[in-house]
């Protein structure tokens, strides 16, 4: 089942972000991007526990379908927030206050489910119907996996998560209503 996410990411692609970069779609950029996330250490980004006191410092949250589309969610505590999928991507949504409220309470959430994940070493995207999320900790990199439908029905202990990042995705959507309505006037 193609959920609520995947309708909006694809009404995302169907314009162009605004004031945020968006990449053409290529086999190997979303796979670079998660790459590179799952790589990052906070300090890159400028974050510590002295700045941002608490434990997850980012999430990616991962869902792949049957049709072999994917995309990822990425927020980090520096206020990056980034979708990538199988076809374009949107990075620097962040920088708007709507997007950046919901995607600090992404991570407001995603600190109270920590303890639900168990740390990893690698980092696949998840089957069809599965949503993965990384937790990006001060003490390595956590996850956790349920099955969509589940986590959209109410039915997972981490679906306040999946909704908090619906929500993220629900303010980049309207920002890109917003530009798209500005660029047609």
């Amino acid at each position: 089942m193609k959920s609520l996410l995947f309708v909006v990411l694809v009404a995302l692609i169907m314009g162009k972000p605004v004031s945020a970069d968006e990449t053409k779609p290529n086999s190997t950029f979303m796979p670079k991007m998660r790459a590179r996330v799952l790589a990052l250490q906070a300090d890159e980004i400028g974050v510590n526990k002295k700045v941002f006191p608490q434990e997850v410092w980012g999430v990616l949250m991962d869902t792949s379908f049957q049709d072999g589309d994917a995309y990822s969610l990425v927020v980090l505590a520096d206020g990056s927030t980034s979708v990538y999928t199988s076809g374009a991507s949107f990075i620097g949504a962040g920088q708007h206050t709507q997007v950046r409220n919901a995607s600090t309470n992404f991570l407001t959430v995603a600190n109270h489910y920590l303890s639900s994940a168990k740390a990893v070493t690698s980092y696949p995207l998840p089957p069809a119907g599965q949503v993965a999320f990384y937790f990006l900790s001060y003490g390595g990199v956590f996850s956790y996996s349920a099955p969509e439908e589940k986590l959209g029905d109410g039915k997972d202990k981490l679906s306040k998560l999946f909704y908090a990042a619906q929500q993220v995705i629900a303010e980049v959507r309207k920002i890109e209503k917003s530009r798209h309505k500005t660029s047609h006037k």
